[in-house]
C-alpha cells in the first residue's frame, strides 16, 4: 500500500473536520487509525493549528458555550468529557472562568426543575432520590446538588416539614459508600477482565480507567480509586 502523503492526510483532515470541531488529539488519533506516518501527522496537525483549523483553546469555550445552553453538564461531567477528548488540564484551569458557579447552578436549576415536572406526584423522599441521582450523573457538585434539592422540593412541597425533605448526613454517607463499594466491584471485575487480556502497566491502568468511565463513575473518584491501588501494589 502506498504512503499516504502531506497533502492526502491534510484532505483526509479537513473532510474530518467538516462534521463537526476536532481537538489535536482527536484529530491525531483519527489520523494514526489511517496508518499515515508520525512525521506526516505532525505536519498536518502543524498546519491545520497554522490554519486554525484545529484550536484546542477555542475549543473548550465552545463547549463550554454549547453546554450553557444546551446539555446542561455540571462541572465533573464537563471536565471528564473535555479530558476524553484530549484537552489537557492546563487549558482546564480556565474551565471555572468560563463556567463560574452562578452559571453552574442556573444549569443545574434548569436541569432540576425539568425533572421534577416529570416526578409531579410523586413522594417527596422518591423525589429527592432520583433528582440527587439525576444531578449527580450530570455532574454536579454533591453541595449544590443538596442546596437545589433543599430548595426547590420545599418550594413544591411548602406543607412538608424540611427534616422530611432533606438529604441527611447519614443518608448521603450511605450513598457514598454505595457507590464507593459498587466502584470497587466493578474496578476489580475490570482489572481481573484486562489482565487476561494480557494488558498491563500503564496499559492495564488506561483500560480500566475507560471501563470505569464508561460506567458513568465520576472521574476523580475514578482517579483516587487507582491511585489507592498503586500506593497498594507498591507496599505489598
Amino acid at each position: 500500500m502506498a504512503e499516504i502523503t502531506r497533502e492526502k492526510a491534510i484532505d483526509m483532515a479537513v473532510k474530518y473536520l467538516s462534521y463537526k470541531a476536532r481537538t489535536s488529539s482527536e484529530m491525531t488519533q483519527y489520523l494514526k487509525k489511517k496508518n499515515i506516518a508520525d512525521t506526516i501527522i505532525a505536519e498536518v496537525i502543524e498546519k491545520l493549528k497554522d490554519y486554525r483549523y484545529i484550536d484546542d483553546q477555542v475549543y473548550l469555550k465552545n463547549y463550554v458555550e454549547n453546554n450553557r445552553h444546551f446539555n446542561y453538564y455540571g462541572s465533573r461531567r464537563l471536565v471528564q468529557d473535555l479530558r476524553k477528548r484530549g484537552i489537557s488540564d492546563t487549558l482546564l484551569l480556565s474551565l471555572e472562568d468560563l463556567f463560574p458557579k452562578d452559571e453552574e447552578y442556573r444549569c443545574c436549576q434548569t436541569v432540576a426543575k425539568k425533572n421534577l415536572r416529570a416526578l409531579k406526584g410523586q413522594a417527596p423522599a422518591q423525589k429527592k432520590k432520583k433528582l440527587y441521582d439525576r444531578l449527580a450523573r450530570m455532574g454536579y457538585p454533591t453541595d449544590m446538588v443538596l442546596e437545589m434539592i433543599r430548595t426547590l422540593v420545599l418550594e413544591e412541597e411548602s406543607l412538608e416539614s424540611t427534616a422530611d425533605l432533606e438529604l441527611t448526613a447519614d443518608e448521603l454517607a450511605i450513598k457514598d459508600q454505595q457507590l464507593s463499594e459498587k466502584l470497587d466491584r466493578d474496578y476489580q471485575k475490570y482489572d481481573r477482565t484486562h489482565r487476561k487480556k494480557g494488558a498491563t502497566g500503564k496499559e492495564l491502568t488506561f483500560k480500566i480507567k475507560k471501563s470505569l468511565i464508561g460506567r458513568g463513575y465520576p472521574y476523580q473518584l475514578i482517579s483516587e480509586k487507582i491511585a489507592a491501588q498503586q500506593e497498594e501494589l507498591e507496599e505489598d
